[in-house]
């Protein structure tokens, strides 16, 4: 028993002929008869008798309508869902996605309208947190796949690594050493400084330089959003160094992002759990958010995937 068989017998159910079967289904006459003979050869009974030109339903016949019927719907649902699948397109499908904050209220509302702008059946939950935050909630199936610096804490992720990001300095746009086009360690020395969290792996880089360049650090105000830390300079709190991969999004007239040097570079990427790998949606909208950070923020350059 095949679906057309199926759509076959429904049609001339509802037509009563052959003929009007065919200008429904959009088949020859011949072909219409041919899949009604090899459905009742299947089941071994008839399922109409011809009365002065028309197929007369047999009571065998109408017995099987609503369940055919409901079958055919489902095999029509199934050829649409397939179709949908085939082109990228899954339906009203739930993607969650974890964040770091400061993402979700820079880089990821415009990025979000674009890619639900093509995905017209998908729908968003946001998940934010820290980068082990991320990682956990991966590892829960809290979210669907995580941005998060790389090397990962956990091993048991895949990786798809994304790009590469240096850092900037925020500082007051009144203050002297806004003038400059780089900013250099040395150059910090007595200054007060915003810094994110002591537990984030990049603040412990960012201390190190500093001590090997003035043996202290001035740390008056601890963050913890890149967001929260700009906002700091901005009213003229102290100097933060910061990420140019959220940075780069973040405006004020009041603070200028200078690069540090030398140059240090954090990789970052998406993780997803073994056993649940990105759909094409997913896959999508990663491709959208890498092309975005690739051309809109500073200090950023590509990482193929295998890359160290």
């Amino acid at each position: 028993m095949t679906p057309k068989q199926l759509h076959v017998f429904r049609a001339v159910l509802s037509t009563g002929s052959t003929i009007g079967a065919s200008a429904v289904l959009k088949l020859s006459q011949s072909a219409i008869s041919r899949q009604l003979s090899g459905l009742e050869a299947e089941i071994g009974f008839d399922l109409f008798h011809r009365d002065r030109g028309r197929l007369v339903a047999t009571p065998e016949a109408h017995l099987l309508s609503q369940e055919v019927g409901e079958l055919a719907d489902v095999l029509a649902r199934l050829k649409r869902r397939t179709d949908e699948l085939g082109a990228g397109r899954f339906g009203k499908s739930l993607i969650k996605m974890g964040f770091p904050h400061s993402m979700t209220t820079t880089v990821l509302p415009r990025l979000i309208r674009d890619f639900l702008g093509e995905a017209k059946e998908i729908s968003v939950e946001l998940v934010a947190g820290p980068y082990d935050y991320i990682e956990r909630a991966v590892m829960g199936r809290t979210a669907d796949f995580g941005f998060v610096r790389l090397p990962t804490e956990d091993l048991g992720f895949e990786v798809m690594p994304l790009l590469s990001s240096g850092m900037l300095c925020a500082i007051p746009a009144d203050h002297p050493l806004a003038a400059r086009d780089r900013i250099e360690a040395e150059d910090l020395v007595r200054a007060d400084l915003v810094l994110l969290g002591r537990l984030r792996h990049n603040r412990q880089e960012i201390e190190e330089r500093l001590r090997s360049a003035q043996g202290n650090v001035r740390c008056r105000v601890e963050t913890h959003s890149v967001e929260s830390s700009i906002a700091m300079v901005a009213e003229g709190v102290g100097i933060s160094i910061v990420p140019s991969l959220i940075g780069s999004f973040i405006n004020s007239d009041r603070v200028r992002l200078i690069p540090l040097e030398p140059e240090s570079w954090s990789d970052y990427g998406i993780i997803t759990l073994r056993d649940s790998p990105l759909s094409r949606p997913m896959l999508r909208f990663v491709e959208m958010l890498r092309n975005v950070l690739l051309r809109q923020a500073r200090l950023t350059r590509p990482v193929a995937i295998g890359d160290d």
